[in-house]
């Protein structure tokens, strides 16, 4: 990654980059994509900052989004489409216990 971090979330996005959000590190709260060219060179690049730092949250890819809800103290949830970041109108019900949850697509 460009810069380590502890407590993030990641998900193969639907265009084939591996995206890395959230987290702390020493600069903050960022996310990047592992990037994989035809010439099997990767590299990695940054996303747009989320609206809400999160650190554990859970992040899942659908219909060519991201979504990413949750995290340690956080009950807001944010949708990555078209390389900028949308919050979705409805929170979780509750703020407490939503960090280092799992995510899964069924």
């Amino acid at each position: 990654m460009n810069v380590g971090r502890l407590s993030c979330c990641g998900c193969v996005m639907c265009d084939g980059r591996f995206g890395v959000f959230g987290g702390l590190n020493n600069t903050g709260y960022t996310c990047d994509s592992l990037v994989i060219d035809n010439n099997s060179a990767t590299h990695w690049e940054h996303l747009p900052p989320m609206h809400d730092s999160r650190e554990s949250s859970a992040c899942a890819s659908v219909a060519g989004c991201v979504i990413v809800v949750g995290g340690r103290g956080q009950k807001s949830c944010e949708l990555l489409h078209e390389g900028r970041w949308l919050r979705l109108p409805c929170d979780l019900p509750c703020d407490n216990s939503l960090s280092n949850m799992g995510s899964a697509l069924l």
